[in-house]
């Protein structure tokens, strides 16, 4: 099995196999100086949105100090195309600078450059959960991993990969609030707790709009889930509080949310789950108790 990736030591911790000298002109990693207008934008940039006054701070940092840490592109015929340090590069233009330090490297199959951009951007860069999620996503769908390696290769347990992606199945409003940082990630677990879509999009736009604490909005899916809104739709809610209690307790076991369906005589519990990898995930919880 192979090393579990070191944060921020780049491609040959990524690609154990993989040497400085492979870079195509550029043995032994050396940092060159490119022309900013010949280098292409990562078409696998996890990050889908900049803060244009974070690239403001660090094109005025670029003005007075320079470019400190080189990008890092990939050699496609005669131009390149960026691996990590979009943000830089786009300071850099702003700045007026004609070139920009990179260290080239020349990566062939489409395939690994998509797994190495990824990764890279999930582990190194300041994305929102999101984004990073996204990122997940792309590795699982575009890259065919499972979760387990998405996990060992960016070094994270696959429990957080799998919850982190449950932040995929809210609204689109909400998650652009959690993209421009007006909600957190503990709103955004809260809100999870809500059964309905358009329940999780009106308690997240009132969040929003009240400024509510994560403790605010956990108290107002309690108050929901135990029966605080009487109408037809959510009669179903209006039930024993200690079943409530009891889905939480699972819901913090499982990483997944969970119903308690109920009557006199009997009842049953659902758990939900992502896809594939993330059944597996919940059996292997489920049949570790009994081993």
């Amino acid at each position: 099995m192979g090393k579990k990736p070191v944060l921020g030591k780049g491609i040959s911790a990524l690609i154990p196999d993989y040497t400085e000298s492979d870079s195509a002109g550029n043995a032994g990693g050396q940092i060159v100086y490119l022309n900013v207008e010949e280098i292409e934008p990562n078409p696998y940039q996890a990050r889908t949105e900049f803060d244009s006054k974070h690239i403001d701070e660090l094109t005025h940092s670029i003005k007075e100090k320079g470019v400190i840490q080189p990008i890092a592109v990939n050699r496609v015929g005669q131009s390149y195309q960026l691996i990590t340090g979009e943000r830089r590069w786009r300071a850099t233009k702003m700045a007026g600078y004609d070139t920009i330090p990179a260290i080239i490297h020349q990566i062939d199959s489409a395939q690994e450059l998509m797994e190495l951009s990824l990764i890279e951007n999930v582990q190194r860069e300041d994305l929102s959960p999101v984004e990073e999620a996204e990122g997940y996503r792309s590795l699982l769908t575009n890259c065919y991993l499972t979760q387990e390696e998405v996990a060992r290769k960016v070094g994270k347990d696959r429990s957080t990969i799998a919850n982190l992606m449950r932040l995929l199945s809210l609204p689109e409003e909400i998650q652009g609030h959690i993209k421009k940082g007006n909600l957190q990630v503990g709103h955004a677990r809260a809100l999870l707790g809500l059964d309905e879509e358009e329940e999780r999009l009106e308690l997240g736009r009132r969040c929003v709009a009240e400024n509510m604490t994560v403790r605010q909005v956990e108290n107002a899916v309690k108050a929901h889930r135990a029966g605080g809104d009487q109408s037809p739709s959510s009669r179903e809610l209006a039930r024993d509080p200690h079943l409530v209690a009891c889905e939480e307790r699972l819901q913090h076991r499982f990483g997944t949310a969970v119903h308690i369906r109920s009557n006199p005589k009997k009842g049953r519990i659902e758990l939900e789950y992502y896809d594939h990898e993330d059944l597996e995930r919940i059996l292997e919880l489920l049949l570790s108790d009994g081993e």
